[in-house]
């Protein structure tokens, strides 16, 4: 059995993990607070602008399978660097 973080192979019906375990076609019905909600806390501890908070909103805006589909990538690339430690080397 595949985790709550698995790579998606079909398409998520919640922004919350785990994103695809209603029947396929069935989507959980979550309003745009819920869905920036989720994007937020996929976000915990990134510090964030005003810029960066319009394009929550504007994310939030979009249907659930493809808010679930960006928190889902966002959790995964979290969990990928504490497993890996940093490698990002910054820079101008």
């Amino acid at each position: 059995m595949r985790g709550p973080l698995a790579p998606l192979d079909r398409e998520p019906v919640s922004v919350r993990a785990p994103f695809v375990s209603f029947p396929s076609g069935r989507y959980r019905h979550e309003h745009a607070q819920e869905r920036r909600a989720a994007l937020v806390a996929a976000l915990e501890g990134v510090e964030l602008g005003a810029y960066d908070e319009r394009v929550l909103d504007w994310l939030a805006s979009w249907d659930v399978p493809i808010v679930a589909a960006v928190v889902s990538l966002l959790l995964r690339v979290r969990k990928a660097a504490i497993r890996q430690g940093p490698r990002y080397q910054g820079g101008s």
